[in-house]
């Protein structure tokens, strides 16, 4: 589609919650254990022996820059990356040349479920921040797993939070109240936190409440490290920063984020409190021999 056209929308920095430094260390430390050590790593440590993996793919390729990461750790042999937007292909075929590893990514623009539809023999699938953008999950990871056979890995780094027409005023009351409360005034750049939407984009969050139910599903779950957002994502676009203008000093900012970050952690800490169950998470996970039954998703 022509929203996803444009490589920038692929490449996250500061403007995005994952892309604060602060940010990315208490996520790595929540998946990993580890500040330093980003999740693909970690997989790279968890396959143990069994990496690098012979013949994988990526579907909602973007400009490929997990592809890149999974060859130069050796986590996979070669990698197909599955792309819907021909501009974004040929920029990751330029980024992966450029890189010296063109021999060993292939790129194809192509509907992920056209795709999958004549994908066999895979060794692992991977979704990176696109998931979230299918429907018909049932169907859709049928297919995955009929791609990957028996045994066959699935890995993904999603969200998988409320979908786009499922946030109520008890998400927005707690957004706000924190908002309001425990932000200093020179950081807000608005009166209100409003649920994230994207109205360019119709496939956002579409069934995304649906993903770990539909993965369980076609797939018996090795493991499953949440990492939040339920906090910080809907409030950050709020925040002034430093690089705004007016600037936010930034002493102020680095110790708001910080506060944010520990009140979120106090919440997935307490899973029974309003708000508190994780909108993000990495999972990896192994094809059943045979479905455990089917439903809508």
């Amino acid at each position: 589609m022509a929203y996803w056209d444009d490589p920038r929308r692929h490449l996250p920095g500061e403007e995005m919650w994952m892309g604060n430094p602060a940010v990315r260390a208490r996520i790595n430390l929540r998946v990993t254990g580890d500040p330093a050590l980003w999740p693909i790593s970690w997989l790279k440590a968890r396959l143990g022996a069994r990496a690098p993996l012979a013949r994988a793919a990526s579907l909602g390729s973007g400009t490929g820059a997990l592809e890149r990461d999974l060859v130069r750790q050796a986590i996979v042999e070669r990698v197909v990356g599955v792309e819907v937007s021909a501009a974004c292909v040929a920029e990751a075929g330029r980024l992966a040349a450029e890189a010296g590893l063109a021999g060993r990514i292939e790129y194809v623009t192509a509907d992920a479920r056209a795709w999958l539809e004549e994908a066999r023999g895979y060794d692992a699938l991977f979704f990176h921040g696109s998931l979230h953008h299918f429907d018909r999950l049932s169907e859709l990871l049928a297919a995955v797993a009929r791609a990957v056979g028996p045994g066959g890995l699935l890995y993904f780094d999603e969200y998988v939070g409320p979908s786009a027409g499922e946030w109520g005023i008890a998400h927005e009351l707690l957004w706000n109240a924190v908002y309001r409360l425990g932000i200093p005034g020179r950081l807000r750049r608005a009166r209100r936190v409003r649920a994230p939407r994207n109205d360019e984009d119709p496939t956002e969050s579409v069934a995304s409440s649906g993903i770990l139910a539909a993965v369980e599903r076609r797939f018996r779950i090795l493991e499953r490290r949440d990492y939040g957002g339920n906090l910080l994502a809907p409030i950050y676009p709020y925040l002034r920063r430093p690089s705004h203008d007016p600037p936010a000093p930034r002493a102020l900012y680095d110790a708001t984020i910080e506060r944010l970050l520990d009140l979120e952690e106090f919440l997935l800490r307490h899973p029974w409190l309003p708000g508190a169950s994780s909108h993000h998470t990495v999972v990896l996970a192994a094809a059943h021999e045979a479905p455990l039954g089917d439903g809508a998703g």
